[in-house]
């Protein structure tokens, strides 16, 4: 099962919507790696932080991986031993490029083809899909790029901090010139998101998501089929 989140992660609305993902994932070990901040004090902060807040919803083992960029061995070990898996959000180019880099982006698909329960939020979120945004590099239209995800979630581009179009235009431009038809693009809210699962997408925490291209919304809850 994988959770896509749309940022504030690990805040008081998060906390109903990850103590879920935590059962799911039978209390743990929660492992997190915060590839999409800068080595150092960005990493240490974004991990520190979750691990703080799964402590406080009752996981029985939670811990930062090493920064995979410094020690991908050292990295690689202890996120084999995550039943909640964590990505938390930053630069999706960052990410992107780390996962690719580290190993990490193969071992993420190992974890949630072995049960794993991967929890992506913001950035983290964006680069699981089949295509993602990458805010801070141009594309060839006026906007972002738009690239392909690590893709394990088909057929998908999922846009964070979502409170409507307003002033996503650029990136919207950005996506549907660049994206196939197919694929569907939802809107997350920060501290809500969905669970992406066999019956399709469901959403959870603070508010519903937008399925942008169609100009719905997924009601909290509710399970629905986009594909």
């Amino acid at each position: 099962m994988l959770c896509l989140q749309g940022g504030a992660e690990f805040g008081p609305g998060c906390r109903a919507m990850d103590a879920d993902l935590l059962v799911r994932a039978g209390g743990g070990p929660v492992v997190i790696t915060a590839l999409a901040g800068a080595p150092g004090f960005e990493y240490r902060t974004a991990g520190d932080n979750g691990v703080r807040h799964f402590a406080a919803l009752g996981a029985r083992h939670a811990v930062v991986a090493t920064d995979a960029r410094e020690d991908p061995d050292g990295a690689l070990a202890a996120l084999r031993t995550a039943r909640l898996l964590v990505l938390p959000g930053g630069s999706p180019s960052r990410l992107l490029e780390a996962l690719g880099s580290t190993g990490v982006g193969e071992l993420v698909a190992e974890r949630l083809a072995d049960g794993a329960v991967v929890l992506g939020s913001s950035a983290g979120a964006m680069v699981l899909c089949d295509w993602t945004v990458l805010p801070d590099r141009p594309g060839p239209v006026d906007g972002p790029a738009v690239v392909p995800g690590l893709g394990l979630v088909p057929d998908l581009l999922v846009l964070p901090h979502w409170s409507g179009p307003r002033g996503r235009e650029p990136w919207l431009r950005a996506v549907a010139a660049t994206v196939p038809p197919e694929v569907r693009v939802v809107g997350l809210p920060e501290q809500s998101g969905v669970l992406v699962d066999a019956d399709g997408l469901t959403a959870v925490g603070s508010a519903g998501s937008a399925v942008v291209s169609d100009g719905t919304s997924l009601v909290l809850g509710e399970p629905r089929r986009l594909w």
